[in-house]
């Protein structure tokens, strides 16, 4: 190996521990951040989200209501078997828990997926990490909340498909080289493309932390976290303010779901 090399070497090494012990710290101080939330906030979440999905529900089901006795029974039969145009989805709901089919499509990961040398999250968990971590409702701005929006979006997507590549890209989890998540390896897959150079691989590898590092950085529950503590500097706590804000969220959203429900039994139709 020629001193250029080497040097070469010593120096791309080094530009890479740094990345990644820059990376390491973002990760850690996301990982605290997110339990506090989880700790301060999650309870409130769940229960919104779960009633977000509920009352859409309702109201589909009351709309049914009217419009079968505004144009008949076997008018509605036979439109039911045309194209219905989709109604916006509910973003900040998360999907039914506890169906059969749910469970089905999502249950553990495959076991022919976990070996010491392909290790994949379970699909459950890691979604939730996911709805937790853009959460419309933990935005500051509206940039920011449409972002989550959209982000959410595309993370309900993949979690109804069960596609378990678009979680993990998400989440910033790297896909094993080799592997195809949709036909699962019958053998373990070895992880390094010997066909690079040591500088090619550690080039690859820095560029892939930098991406993670850019990634962390534009969450907006890192965000978030700054603004608490900018908040706390103030002698303001945000997440409690937060908190407030979200029991009135529930609050109205009960209540929503009580008229609902209210104008279904008046109709003499049962839930």
């Amino acid at each position: 190996m020629s001193p250029r090399v080497d040097q070469e070497l010593k120096a791309a090494n080094h530009e890479l521990q740094s990345a990644e012990a820059e990376l390491d710290e973002l990760t850690q101080q996301l990982r605290t951040f997110e339990a506090v939330v989880d700790t301060r906030l999650g309870n409130l979440l769940d229960q919104l989200s779960e009633l977000n999905a509920e009352t859409t529900a309702l109201d589909a089901k009351l709309r049914h209501i009217r419009e079968e006795r505004l144009f008949g029974t076997d008018l509605m039969r036979y439109l039911d078997g045309a194209p219905q145009p989709s109604r916006p989805p509910d973003l900040t709901s998360l999907p039914p828990s506890g169906l059969a089919h749910w469970k089905a499509i999502h249950g553990t990961v495959d076991s022919s997926l976990t070996s010491p040398d392909v290790n994949l999250p379970d699909i459950k968990v890691l979604y939730r990490k996911l709805a937790r971590r853009y959460h419309p409702d933990l935005a500051r701005s509206d940039v920011d909340r449409a972002s989550s929006n959209e982000q959410m979006t595309e993370i309900n997507r993949a979690y109804n498909a069960g596609d378990l590549s678009v979680l993990m890209k998400l989440a910033g989890i790297s896909i094993p080289y080799g592997v195809d998540l949709k036909h699962p390896p019958s053998q373990p897959v070895k992880l390094i493309n010997e066909s690079l150079s040591e500088l090619e691989q550690i080039e690859q590898k820095l560029k892939k932390v930098r991406r993670q590092i850019n990634r962390l950085s534009s969450l907006t529950i890192v965000k978030l976290s700054l603004e608490v503590k900018l908040a706390r500097h103030q002698g303001r706590d945000l997440l409690n303010e937060m908190a407030a804000n979200l029991q009135y969220k529930v609050a109205r959203k009960m209540a929503e779901r009580d008229y609902l429900r209210s104008q279904i039994q008046a109709s003499g139709v049962s839930e």
